[in-house]
């Protein structure tokens, strides 16, 4: 069984009125879709793992000419859970048509962060060449990776707080794990409006987790 991984961009035309919202939004860090289903009156129901503000989420749900229902379950500050159903989401222009024509499986969670959607599938080498080929003709698409599927275990991310997330985003786009280092622990902190003393604080116990989890990845 193979899989490949994919980042997808989708652009303004493929995308509903409330993913060009959360998109443009800096509250909205991350967004897992776990679930998702086309009911018999072409209502899509899906149920997504947030970190990021809940107000702002809920807020751009009321907006969304498109959402018909909406439910938020917080988990903490600042993750939650949520539950939407979208009308009409046939009727718009959307690249997972190409997904449709194939037979091959999706591997949760689809990730949406920074405004493209990172994606694994599952299915016959041939059939996943002729996915990436019908989706480039959409949509930018990267090939992160591809081989054989052996299954995955927790999620590094479900390890994290979302400020530890977001503290290591921030790290990464300022060039602090570049080698040589190309932003210093005083630019983390002043994007992140906290101190020097919290920026490191928040990265050392990010880096703690992920070194864990690595590490119990191997030993098991």
């Amino acid at each position: 069984m193979q899989f490949v991984d994919l980042t997808v961009e989708p652009g303004p035309a493929y995308q509903s009125e409330l993913s060009r919202t959360l998109a443009s939004s800096e509250a909205i860090v991350r967004e897992e879709l776990l679930t998702w289903r086309m009911s018999r009156g072409m209502v899509l129901n899906q149920l997504s793992f947030v970190h990021g503000d809940p107000d702002v989420y809920a807020d751009a749900l009321a907006e969304a000419s498109e959402i018909v229902q909406y439910e938020i379950r917080p988990v903490d500050d600042e993750r939650f859970y949520v539950y939407l159903q979208e009308a009409n989401a046939h009727e718009r222009p959307s690249w997972w048509t190409a997904f449709l024509e194939h037979d091959l499986i999706h591997v949760p969670p689809v990730v949406v962060e920074d405004g493209v959607v990172r994606i694994t599938i599952l299915g016959a080498f041939e059939t996943l060449g002729e996915v990436v080929d019908d989706l480039s003709e959409a949509v930018s698409v990267e090939i992160d990776s591809v081989g054989e599927y052996h299954g995955r275990g927790r999620r590094i991310t479900d390890r994290l707080t979302t400020r530890q997330y977001r503290a290591l985003r921030v790290a990464t786009r300022r060039g602090y794990y570049d080698v040589p280092r190309a932003g210093s622990l005083a630019d983390v902190a002043e994007e992140l409006e906290c101190t020097e003393s919290t920026a490191s604080d928040l990265l050392r116990r990010a880096e703690r987790e992920i070194v864990h989890a690595l590490v119990a990845s191997v030993d098991d």
